[in-house]
């Protein structure tokens, strides 16, 4: 098939690819998907002419974030602020755009609540990477614990809890800025005494401008509006109560106009650019302008505005393209809707052993007799009770016998691990694992298509029962 280069030649598509421009399609493809994996942080206009309108949330707080670090980078300044935003709204984007931005690279430490769950462990983290990236070690006593990891170049000696207050005041003395990141800063809030945000905040707090000390700032990201409300009283008054916020696309065509930045990024450099990129590019806005793209973008909008759900849309979309199907479609839309806006809460029940299928089982019955949450004994009990009095449950799998402890024990822990069944309470090191109380995360409903897809008569009869 013969492409010419006319401007009406682009009245209609090719179905099929011309060999020529298989290359094009790859690199097209290559494009977008990076673009897809770091959509536009700053939300396009679709109005550009109404003046009225408020500047983006985002293009705010980037502007108000790059200030801040420049008057720590550049003046010596303390400063500390919360960046604030629901899930994929664009904060570390936010972040890495503004250190990006800055005239010298300052010392970034990060941190996260997720894996720093104690202040001693976050202590060691500030410490290691202090060291990495300033090539001296942190002086110890006889209380240090030395800490050295294979792959670091730079053997760290660590200082006991009680000298956290030390450790951090010794970050302005160092050769360059520092810039503490505390993702997930809510969880530090949960700390016992708050010690690490309270030192972290009282040495940004005391930095002066002229006393030839280098500059501190923190900079706390989380998606809870309400953390300012977690910090003691004293920490909060080391805080500076700046709260900078980001938001998700506020309108319709804001999103679309997102999805459509991510699609016509230009391919890198191709001999076939010319004729290629007319082609794709008018295929973009017919895809963008088909009614059944809106309704599913419209759909998706509704349900939420997180634009990592719309990057996943596209990613599969985009995906799926070849020479026979170059252009993206409303019908691969839809496909891939199907399958990344709303998977499957718990697809690994489709793939569940026997035994885990007799638990499964098991533990719907405890839930309808009023036991939301169960042990291990209970489930195993319940089991037991089953192979006594019936043949509904028999103690065989695949022709073979096994145990009544082994057929639920260790499904029982691959259960747990699979996030099945997870701790309805905290966790104690004085309760044995079979005793500790845990709930089911499989609904009744969820339960009954898996156990009528398996077949098994036997199962039916005992999963009936439990009304």
């Amino acid at each position: 098939m013969k492409l010419t280069h006319a401007p009406e030649s682009l009245s209609k598509l090719p179905r099929v690819l011309p060999k020529e421009l298989h290359e094009s399609l790859d690199a097209q493809k290559a494009a977008v998907l990076v673009a897809l994996q770091h959509l536009p942080m700053q939300q396009p206009r679709a109005d550009e002419e109404d003046e009225d309108e408020e500047a983006p949330a985002n293009e705010l707080t980037l502007q108000q974030l790059d200030d801040l670090l420049r008057g720590t980078v550049e003046r010596g300044e303390g400063n500390s602020c919360l960046l604030i935003g629901p899930r994929s709204s664009g904060k570390t984007r936010i972040v890495e755009t503004a250190l990006a931005s800055q005239s010298q690279k300052p010392i970034v430490i990060r941190l996260s609540g997720h894996v720093q769950t104690t202040d001693r462990l976050a202590m060691r983290e500030i410490a290691r990477q202090a060291a990495q990236q300033t090539g001296s070690s942190f002086s110890a006593d006889a209380e240090v614990d030395g800490v050295a990891d294979e792959d670091d170049d730079v053997p760290v000696a660590l200082p006991p809890s009680s000298h956290l207050p030390a450790l951090i005041s010794t970050l302005p003395t160092l050769k360059r800025p520092t810039v503490i990141i505390l993702e997930a800063f809510d969880l530090f809030a949960l700390h016992p005494r708050q010690a690490l945000l309270y030192c972290l905040l009282d040495t940004a707090q005391s930095c002066r401008v002229g006393d030839d000390m280098k500059g501190v700032a923190v900079i706390g990201v989380t998606t809870r509006v309400d953390t300012i409300n977690l910090l003691e009283k004293r920490v909060k008054s080391r805080f500076s109560g700046r709260m900078l916020r980001t938001a998700s696309p506020r309108r319709l065509t804001d999103y679309i106009a997102v999805a459509r930045g991510a699609l016509t990024t230009p391919p890198p450099d191709n001999i076939k650019a010319e004729e290629w990129s007319p082609l794709w590019n008018k295929a973009v806005e017919q895809f963008l302008a088909d009614r059944a793209t809106r309704e599913i973008f419209n759909e998706t909008f509704a349900l939420t505005r997180d634009v990592s759900v719309l990057s996943r849309i596209l990613t599969a979309t985009i995906v799926g393209l070849t020479p026979l199907n170059p252009f993206p479609t409303a019908v691969q839309l839809t496909s891939a809707v199907a399958e990344q806006r709303c998977p499957p809460r718990l697809s690994f029940l489709q793939s569940l052993s026997y035994p885990c299928m007799c638990l499964l089982i098991a533990a719907t019955h405890a839930r309808t007799s009023g036991h939301d949450a169960f042990t291990f004994e209970m489930l195993h009990e319940t089991f037991r009770d089953q192979v006594r009095t019936s043949l509904s449950a028999p103690v065989q799998v695949e022709g073979g016998g096994i145990g009544m402890m082994k057929c639920t024990r260790e499904a029982f822990e691959y259960m747990i691990r699979v996030r099945a069944f997870v701790m309805s309470g905290p966790s104690s090191s004085n309760v044995a694992k079979e005793f500790g109380k845990y709930r089911c995360m499989a609904e009744r409903e969820e339960v009954k298509k898996i156990v009528d897809r398996l077949g098994q008569t036997n199962l039916k009869k005992w999963f009936s029962k439990a009304k």
